[in-house]
């Protein structure tokens, strides 16, 4: 129902309610049939369902398979079960890593369904009562005043000077003033002046209001109701890990097929070929990378916090990294939401960062003129006056000027006549004092104040005044004049005493950039990164800030909501390409920017502070809310929340997400690296029937001289040139022709050098030493590779060698470790044998000649392969 359309008294009909409200009995009826004004519960997983789905993963499948099997084969040879408690212990790990954080996952819904219950004053059977706001009906009559959240969607019956702040719901900076008079024609949201919604704020005056909508049915419940079909979709991280999940299993699929075959054909034992295989897919998986990246993106979580970004999301950290689209809110992200006077038309003359006397009428009208309140350093009132109080505070005692110039009376501002005027007095006199839209003043105004004489206010003068304003409005500004007169007889206070006024100046207001913004767009340009700036204000004002920040380069690349809603789907998908500025969009349409953007195959940041940007904020590959001016609805359906609510922030975030990924890339390579060389080492073990690792032995390599090193790896700084970098595309291979040539010559090297030490062992000493030396190479190989892993295209020998502090103490750790492991009993059970300096000599020689020709190789590779 468009009740905006409606005469007030034909709302209260249809809702069969009076302006003296509905009977108590009557509401308990209504509250029986429509529900509480509440928005629906979702029913959430289970904790006990969320930690079984930690389970559901092709590699994780494999090893409870091998543990379970290695424990029937352990009962039938009466053996120790340390291998397969081992794995079911790493499993059971991993699971509760992953469950911790799902556990910090997305809440949006819960979010949304618990709205904030309020106290809301309401009018019944003519009797003022106060009630929770759940318990409000259709047809109730809301009390409302300054200060006061809206907690239904109504229809205005009464007001008094009424201002709105409905930027929450539509985006519109300035609050809006409203009306009783019925509307025609289809409205937008944003210009239905006689309504009130759900999730808004009164920041002036009363009034009273009939609710027409509750819970899910008003315009707040809508958005609620378009958030749950939403799927987020996976981010390109996950996607990724899954795609490496599925391909390693297809291999250790492939090659325990293989050996079973080979195995069988050699006449060996099917206990000992499936012992082997278990070894096999112990090798092939590399169990501590789930652990390790999540440690990565906990480091980075925290990183971020540290530059004010909170990361809700864990997976998010590294979305951003590749992230190409990023779409500002522009009132408190791109600028600092707060109205500020830029300049002041005053004694014929534009006055900038200067001004002029200390004392003169235009100040006093800006500053008694003026219901702003200050409480310590708190400013509460209209975000203009605001303005105008802080200017004039700059040049005079505010509570001194309006004690010697006391408040008489007072004709409020409304939206027709734009004015609003306060008498106060002068010593001896009375003066009536107003401001008002730059239109309405002078055409009350027959006279000026111009270096402190009054003279007429000729047709001339006037052009020379409108000239002056329409300049500055092409700047973007909101432009108040001001006006005063000196009464006579004050019997009667009506609008028609605001004829004859003496035109004094004009104030132009605009919310500036923050200061850092411009250098974070242009960063982000050099980063191959679209920055767009989405808007619910006037087109004006959005082109004048985006063109002072960077953001448009044209004025043909700014468009408004309503132009897009004239194109189709398919359309949207080409005409978004042509903008950088969009203004007066709707909920709809910025859900619209978004999806077409990913629809062009783009990974889209979004940020947003209202309930109108939750529907965006949930469709985004990443929603980044607002913890400063944010709703409690945008910060539930964020991944991230700005604490600063800063652009820039963002920007900074972009950059951390890429350095994770090039850590989580290194990371990768480490590990992979390392099973690749294990999977053939194992194998050719098999066809020379040896077994040159044990099963425990691979599982100590893998969770612990690999992950303490991995970890280690995502204390990595960025590169220099990581801003510069073209940006990685979401559904790009993970492995390009870079990375396979790097895996593939790196594990070669270990595959050879560890096989090599092997067999001399075996031909110059026994088995059991072959063994051992085969595993302290592998041991040596993984903490060299480690260095050498922290950057996979530029040799590290050199003075920064030693740079990742971290790396160090880790390594120096292992070491301690690995002393233990060798020298002590501990070593029985991981099957090593004492060895002699000199075959730990050999082994490090070794290790040392594979480390130099993998730096030797590096700037081979990084020219001949490709990394896209």
């Amino acid at each position: 129902m468009k009740y905006y359309e409606l005469d007030y008294q034909d709302v209260l009909k249809k809702l069969n309610t009076s302006e003296f409200g509905i009977s108590d009995k009557e509401a308990e009826k209504r509250l029986k049939i429509d529900g509480k004004n509440k928005l629906k519960e979702v029913k959430k997983r289970s904790k006990i369902k969320k930690f079984l789905e930690q389970f559901n993963d092709l590699m994780i499948i494999i090893l409870l398979l091998a543990s379970i099997i290695s424990f029937i084969i352990s009962i039938i040879n009466k053996e120790s079960f340390t291998d397969s408690i081992v794995i079911i212990a790493i499993v059971i790990i991993n699971a509760i890593l992953g469950f911790i954080q799902e556990l910090k996952a997305d809440k949006s819904i819960e979010v949304l369904s618990k709205m904030q219950i309020t106290k809301v004053k309401i009018r019944r059977n003519n009797c003022i009562k106060i009630l929770n706001s759940e318990d409000i009906v259709k047809g109730d009559i809301l009390v409302l005043e300054s200060g006061d959240t809206i907690p239904a969607d109504a229809r205005i019956i009464w007001q008094v000077s009424l201002k709105v702040d409905e930027s929450s719901l539509t985006g519109e900076s300035i609050p809006v003033s409203k009306s009783t008079s019925a509307l025609k024609g289809d409205i937008p949201l944003s210009e239905r002046n006689n309504m009130i919604y759900s999730g808004t704020s009164i920041v002036y005056g009363k009034c009273h209001a009939v609710v027409t909508e509750i819970g899910m049915n008003t315009e707040f419940g809508l958005i609620a109701k378009s958030l749950e079909s939403e799927e987020k979709e996976i981010t390109p991280l996950q996607r990724k890990i899954n795609g490496i999940s599925k391909f390693l299993s297809l291999i250790i699929a492939i090659i325990i097929f293989d050996m079973f075959v080979v195995g069988i054909l050699k006449g060996m034992e099917l206990t000992e070929v499936i012992m082997l295989a278990i070894s096999l897919a112990v090798a092939a998986i590399p169990e501590g990378l789930p652990a390790v990246i999540t440690i990565i993106l906990s480091l980075g979580m925290n990183a971020m916090a540290k530059r004010k970004a909170i990361v809700r999301k864990m997976s998010s950290v590294e979305t951003l990294g590749c992230t190409e689209i990023i779409c500002s809110d522009k009132t408190g992200t791109i600028t600092q939401n707060k109205m500020t006077v830029r300049e002041i038309y005053f004694d014929n003359k534009l006055y900038k960062d200067e001004f002029f006397l200390s004392e003169n009428m235009l100040i006093d009208i800006m500053l008694l003129n003026n219901d702003t309140t200050k409480v310590d350093d708190n400013y509460i009132g209209d975000p203009t006056e605001i303005a105008l109080y802080k200017f004039g505070e700059k040049y005079l005692n505010v509570d001194t000027i309006k004690d010697e110039h006391q408040r008489i009376n007072e004709i409020p501002f409304d939206s027709d006549r734009k004015m609003m005027s306060t008498i106060n007095k002068f010593n001896d006199k009375v003066f009536l004092l107003t401001k008002g839209s730059f239109d309405s003043i002078i055409a009350k105004s027959n006279k000026i104040l111009d270096q402190g004489k009054i003279i007429d206010l000729t047709d001339e003068m006037k052009e020379n005044l409108k000239s002056i304003e329409t300049s500055q409005s092409e700047k973007a500004y909101r432009i108040l004049a001001f006006a005063y007169k000196e009464l006579d007889n004050l019997d009667i206070i009506d609008k028609n005493l605001e004829d004859d006024l003496i035109f004094v100046g004009m104030a132009c207001m605009i919310d500036p950039p923050r200061e850092d913004v411009k250098e974070a767009i242009s960063l982000c340009k050099k980063a191959h990164i679209k920055p767009i700036m989405i808007t619910g204000d006037s087109l004006d004002t959005a082109k004048a800030i985006a063109r002072e920040v960077g953001i448009l380069d044209n004025d043909n690349e700014a468009i408004i909501g309503p132009d897009l809603d004239k194109y189709s789907k398919d359309e949207l998908k080409e005409i978004v390409k042509k903008y950088s500025v969009y203004a007066r969009v709707s909920p709809i349409n910025k859900l619209s920017i978004v999806n077409a953007w990913r629809n062009n195959n783009k990974v889209v940041a979004m940020t947003g502070d209202g309930v109108n940007d939750a529907p965006a904020l949930k469709m985004a590959n990443i929603g980044i809310g607002m913890g400063i001016t944010g709703t409690e609805v945008s910060k539930g359906v964020s991944d991230i929340i700005l604490l600063d609510d800063s652009f820039s922030t963002i920007v900074s975030a972009v950059k951390e997400g890429r350095r994770i990924f090039d850590n989580i890339r290194n990371v990768l390579v480490y590990l992979l690296t390392s099973n690749i060389a294990e999977v053939l080492i194992v194998f050719i073990g098999m066809l020379f029937g040896v077994e040159i690792f044990f099963p425990i032995q691979l599982l100590y390599i893998n969770l612990v001289t690999d992950s303490i090193p991995a970890i280690a790896l995502a204390f990595e700084k960025s590169d220099t040139d990581i801003m510069k970098r073209k940006v990685r595309k979401k559904d790009s291979s993970f492995f390009t022709k870079f990375l396979i040539a790097k895996i593939t010559i790196s594990s070669g090297l270990k595959f050879i050098s560890v096989l090599l030490v092997y067999f001399i062992g075996i031909k110059y000493f026994t088995i059991e030493v072959a063994s051992s030396t085969a595993f302290l190479t592998l041991i040596l190989s993984e903490i060299s590779f480690a260095y050498s892993c922290r950057n996979l295209k530029h040799n590290i020998i050199g003075k920064k060698f030693f740079d990742n502090h971290y790396m160090n103490k880790s390594i120096l750790i292992l070491i301690i470790i690995q002393l233990l492991v060798f020298l002590t009993p501990i070593a029985h059970l991981f099957k090593i044998t004492s060895l002699s300096l000199l075959q730990i000599f050999y082994c490090f020689l070794t290790v040392i000649i594979v480390f130099l020709i993998n730096e030797l190789t590096k700037e081979i590779i990084n020219l001949k392969f490709k990394d896209e």
